[in-house]
């Protein structure tokens, strides 16, 4: 029987009072919450309590209760080694306080002070009760120890268990992996994010601390030079409050703190010529038996205080340390706090306040600044030390809802969640229902190894493992692994679903949404991602894209501002022509300062790396925010640009012209078909036709046409897909994205087009852009060309084609009104996928004009106000923008004619130059200007007769022109 079994009995819970000594309240907590946790439960405890606290009486009491055979106490100091021995082997401490009775003899307690190098030395430690050692004399990590029997211990006791995941003690937890772990800490977090492994079982606050008497009352003393070297302004301040502590009676001594030998040596010169304090020096240089006498000197009070390098720290028990003076203040929390509980025992007689004597300054932990005149460190180091527990707390509570689902993979069988920190980065869906419990497929070369799973949280987090080549070889010799990390959260009570991922693909993101939901997973509109701003005060971006009203050649489709205060570069004229894009900075929340991010893409961002436990918790921020019904005031230039509107139904006006949307002008998609019906090429989409068919309140009808191929599709926002088409032949032709391939009409629900209306807002999805005028656009009446198209003998009505004898078309009489023109360049190019009706270009001293007509028949015989004449027509303006980028008009204009060329297609006759001519002009662009100029064709406009609501549109027009950089339009009309 062991000793700790053969004196089970003598353990008692004497209670501490005003009258009678016994265990303080926190010591009665965590001995009781150890015995409760180990009846159910092998999984390493965490005890949590602030230093001096009485750990120790714990340490001791706890081997008992476990009735242990052999215990190894570890702990990162040598003073503490010695100090622990020798509380456990004479047990004065319980003995003193009666928690145990009836001891007749005294465990064996060895206290390891030099390395064990053989295995003879290990088996020799059987013979004691108790062995405390520090990692590097025990630990087989340090080159020349052996592993140690793995039975040699039952219990091991970690003193000061921040250190834990550090190598050197992390060998002997895995060595030793049968015994029973309990790990003591007051600060049970770590700088470098390593865990802490173990379950918290007993968590003891400071205020906890401070409310029993156990941690003494602290106070911050600043000190000011002015006429005088700092660090003798602070040896002088701490002589005066040693001097004033003597009169009123206190036992009181000091520590002066730095951070290297050098400045060591360079204080204990400022105190011997600037105070009368007798101080002694210990570094690192010295020995331990120079350190223990100067120890035994501060106990003797043969000394009035330390000046010393990170010495005398954790666990250190001297309580009559009570003045620090801080000439090199630390600078992390856990370190701070540890010093400062050095000097806030109570465990002694004749002690008073703890004083920390220190300049101010601006160092900040954990956004406090402790080093501030006035600063109250009682609240102050309450409030930082219980967040940091709390919160450390919470992260395994969350973790530990996490069930491991699968783990195929070796490199991955022993990972803990609490290892893993993901950017801060996620897209976000709106959803109905969450299937938690799907499978997913990411395609052939990428395997699911590690998936964790909480049902509490509703959370997945997917490991993924892909072999990947490098693109110039297929050897495999030089394939490389590649983990990615996925999480996927939804927050049920907004229904979002919350997507990170390390591959940011949008297919990635697509396949993860769909397998997730039985509903179609719908990307938030940038009015409701821009609530992340909600709130927030003092907001300063560092980078905002502003979104241009169409893709454009001439000017920036998407214009990005970076640097400091980036916003001061918006103007409030940019808000006629860019929406909100996307926008990244800083503010202050509720919880002080936070960095956030968002784009139009639904996505939100935060320049953080964060745990998972910590990752859901801003997820849950985010989403409170989303769905809040707060109006959003940055009260900063951002405000300027306007945001998209999230509609239910079609604003007021008329759908003019439809555009592609902008994701496929970045990566331009080519359709397939599945029959192969009359061997049909692979076709770029953006070489498909859009046309307006007809437009209602409810409902759009757009043409897609192609020569080989021509579809109505509806557009509607009472469905949850906007496109349907009723011809099921569209469904044979489709788009291959990087996992499957989708319909074409799939891919306009994923890509909706962009609705061009007759005061050219715009809407996108149910993402309306409305234009945001700072007054009333006036039609400028220089534009407006008039023709008397009558006299002429034009047909108003007829366009092209066959018209009544002795009549001519309207293009009739343009190609031969172009010919008159003195123009270098003239192209006939009517038909279904033209450029424009007519191309030309102009060669002038500075610059080429190049100009795209768009013609029109008039609703009626004669000239009117008919707003279909100008609407059909000014809808071309936008049609016009996608060939306004030279590269693309040369590719699609050569197109173009040899496709005239092959179907001899110009049965009028009518002009059109070479291509080589075309190019010639176009290669002057090289040292000339290139501008483009919109002719609009429509003789059934008259410039007389013209109301306000024919002038807006004509003006909305013109104005969406000059903002993409060309020309102002020209009109052709009737007097």
């Amino acid at each position: 029987m062991s000793y700790f079994e053969a004196n089970y009995d003598s353990v008692r819970y004497p209670y501490e009072t005003e009258y009678k000594k016994g265990l303080r309240k926190s010591q009665i907590g965590a001995i009781h919450a150890i015995a409760s946790h180990f009846t159910t439960s092998e999984t390493p405890a965490i005890i949590t309590m602030p230093t001096g606290s009485g750990k120790t009486a714990i340490l001791i009491l706890s081997a008992f209760i476990l009735r242990a055979n052999r215990v190894l106490v570890l702990t990162p100091s040598r003073l503490v080694r010695k100090q622990i021995k020798d509380d456990f082997s004479l047990l004065k401490t319980l003995l003193d306080i009666n928690a145990l009775v009836d001891i007749h003899e005294k465990p064996k307690v060895y206290e390891l002070c030099n390395k064990i190098t053989s295995q003879e030395q290990w088996e020799k430690l059987r013979e004691y009760d108790v062995v405390v050692a520090t990692p590097m004399s025990i630990s087989p990590v340090i080159e020349g120890i052996p592993n140690p029997p793995y039975d040699l211990f039952d219990l091991i006791l970690f003193d000061e268990a921040h250190h834990s995941p550090a190598d050197t003690w992390n060998k002997l937890t895995q060595i030793f992996s049968k015994a029973l772990k309990i790990l003591f800490t007051a600060t049970p977090y770590r700088r470098d994010k390593k865990e802490i492994k173990g379950k918290f079982i007993y968590n003891y606050s400071i205020s906890d601390a401070f409310n029993d008497g156990v941690f003494g009352k602290i106070e911050y003393i600043p000190v000011t030079s002015e006429s005088e070297n700092a660090d003798i302004s602070i040896a002088k301040k701490a002589e005066e409050i040693f001097s004033q502590d003597k009169i009123n009676g206190f036992k009181h001594y000091i520590m002066v703190r730095t951070d290297t030998n050098k400045r060591a040596d360079e204080l204990v010169e400022i105190y011997r010529k600037n105070t009368n304090l007798k101080l002694e020096l210990i570094n690192s240089k010295h020995s331990y038996k120079h350190i223990k006498e100067v120890i035994n000197m501060l106990y003797k009070g043969e000394v009035d205080g330390v000046i010393c390098v990170n010495m005398l720290g954790e666990g250190f028990n001297f309580p009559n340390l009570k003045i620090a003076a801080i000439h090199s203040p630390h600078k992390s929390l856990e370190v701070t706090l540890q010093f400062i509980g050095r000097f806030a025992r109570t465990n002694a007689s004749d002690i008073g306040v703890a004083k920390f004597i220190a300049l101010p300054s601006e160092i900040e932990i954990e956004c406090e600044k402790l080093f501030e005149e006035g600063a109250v460190w009682q609240d102050i180091i309450t409030n930082l030390s219980e967040n940091k527990v709390n919160e450390e707390i919470e992260l395994r509570e969350t973790i530990d809802t996490f069930k491991c689902i699968l783990n195929k993979d070796d490199e991955t069988k022993d990972l803990s969640l609490l290892s893993l920190t993901p950017f801060t980065h996620v897209r976000i869906y709106s959803i109905d229902d969450f299937k938690i419990n799907s499978e997913i497929d990411f395609g052939k070369n990428i395997v699911v190894v590690n998936k964790h799973v909480s049902e509490e949280h509703s959370t997945v987090v997917l490991l993924t493992k892909e072999i990947k080549n490098p693109k110039w070889t297929n050897l495999n010799m030089f394939q490389k692994i590649q983990y990615d990390l996925f999480v996927i959260y939804y927050d049920r009570a907004n229904k979002l679903l919350f997507i990170n991922a390390t591959i940011k693909t949008e297919e990635i993101y697509k396949t993860i949404a769909e397998a997730y939901t039985k509903s179609i997973p719908k990307r938030l509109p940038i009015s409701k991602i821009n609530k992340v701003l909600a709130n927030l005060k003092n907001t300063e971006f560092f980078n905002i894209g502003m979104r241009n009203g169409v893709q454009s050649s001439n000017t920036e489709s998407y214009r990005i501002i970076s640097g400091s205060n980036a916003q001061k570069a918006i103007r409030k004229t940019d808000g006629r022509i860019y929406h909100r894009g996307h926008c990244f900075g800083k503010g202050i929340g509720e919880n002080g300062e936070i960095t956030v991010g968002y784009s139009s893409g639904s996505k939100v961002w935060s320049n953080s790396y964060l745990s998972i436990p910590m990752f859901l918790k801003w997820c849950k921020y985010i989403a409170s925010k989303i769905n809040s019904k707060v109006v959003v005031k940055t009260n900063s230039a951002l405000d300027f640009l306007p945001i998209s509107e999230e509609v239910t139904s079609f604003p007021k006006g008329t759908v003019i012209s439809a555009d592609w949307n902008k994701e496929t002008y970045i990566k331009p998609p080519i359709i397939k078909c599945k029959n192969d019906i009359e061997n049909l090429p692979h076709i770029q989409l953006l070489d498909t036709e859009l046309e307006i068919i007809s437009s209602t309140n409810e409902l759009l009808v757009i043409a897609l046409k192609h020569k080989y191929f021509k579809f109505k599709i509806k557009f509607s926002l009472n469905d949850t897909k906007y496109f349907a088409c009723s011809d099921e032949n569209i469904n044979n032709f489709y788009i291959v994205k990087m996992f499957d391939e989708i319909t074409l009409l799939q891919y306009l629900n994923e890509n909706p087009l962009t609705l061009y209306f007759n005061d050219f807002s715009s809407l996108v999805g149910n993402e309306y852009y409305r234009k945001n005028y700072v007054e009333p656009i006036l039609i400028n009446q220089d534009i407006l060309e008039t023709i008397n198209w009558l006299d002429k003998g034009v047909d108003i009505t007829k366009e092209f084609g066959k018209v009544a004898t002795g009549k001519q078309s309207i293009q009739e009489y343009l190609n031969l009104y172009l010919i008159e023109k003195d123009l270098n360049f003239i192209y006939y190019d009517h038909g279904t996928g033209e450029i424009a009706d007519f191309i030309t270009a102009k060669i002038y001293e500075t610059h080429i004009t190049i100009q795209l007509y768009h013609c029109k028949g008039a609703g009626g015989k004669s000239p009117g106000d008919r707003v279909g004449d100008v609407y059909e027509v000014c809808g071309q303006v936008v049609k016009s923008t996608l060939w306004t980028e030279l590269k693309r008009l040369k590719s699609k204009l050569r197109d173009r004619m040899k496709s005239h060329d092959d179907s001899n297609d110009n049965p009028g006759n009518y002009k059109r130059d070479s291509y080589e001519k075309f190019l010639e002009i176009i290669n002057l662009g090289e040292t000339m200007a290139i501008y483009f100029e919109i002719v609009l064709v429509q003789p059934g406009i008259s410039k007389l007769g013209m109301s306000e609501k024919i002038s807006s549109v004509i003006a909305s027009a013109d104005d969406f022109c000059i903002n993409q950089g060309y020309e102002h339009i020209k009109v052709l009309c009737s007097p």
